[in-house]
């Protein structure tokens, strides 16, 4: 079983744990409804249930593929952070957004290895320690090149991955 849970509402936590993301100039890149969502998300929601239930399928050897319906990539990290409060290790966490999907889609990605497709996101801390330092990214290499964070937002890197 394959199983993709889009917790987005859990943003208020991941805002919470890192209050600095509310004035991310990623932000900016957003239409003024998301942004206004995404600041004004409501507090925590029970989601015992559904925690459980994520942690059943892994258990049971199940794939767990983050991902999220939201068009903003803030809401997947919050999705990685929340995989991590229902009992994930970091690392386990961080392969529900590389090589889980990759597999399930057949890419011969989601690893850094030779020989491997890769776009590489590089983030200030171990995402190993806490995975809220995914969110931290401070360059990316795409198709071979590297962009930083003022390149993305500014639009000056004309062929950067959106």
């Amino acid at each position: 079983m394959t199983m993709t849970p889009t917790l987005s509402p859990t943003m208020r936590d991941f805002l919470d744990a890192d209050p600095g993301m509310r004035s991310d100039p990623r932000l900016a890149l957003d239409p003024p409804w998301l942004k206004a969502q995404i600041l004004n998300t409501p507090a925590h929601l029970d989601y015992s249930g559904t925690a459980k239930l994520v942690m059943d399928v892994q258990r049971a050897g199940g794939r767990i593929v983050s991902g999220t319906d939201q068009p903003e990539p803030m809401y997947l990290h919050a999705e990685l952070l929340s995989y991590v409060r229902f009992g994930m290790t970091p690392y386990e966490a961080l392969r529900t957004s590389t090589v889980t999907p990759a597999n399930f889609l057949g890419l011969d990605a989601g690893v850094i290895a030779p020989g491997k497709l890769a776009d590489i996101v590089l983030v200030e801390g171990d995402p190993l320690l806490d995975i809220a330092n995914t969110s931290k990214v401070k360059r990316v290499i795409a198709n071979g090149r590297m962009f930083t964070i003022d390149d993305l937002v500014s639009g000056k890197a004309k062929d950067a991955p959106r």
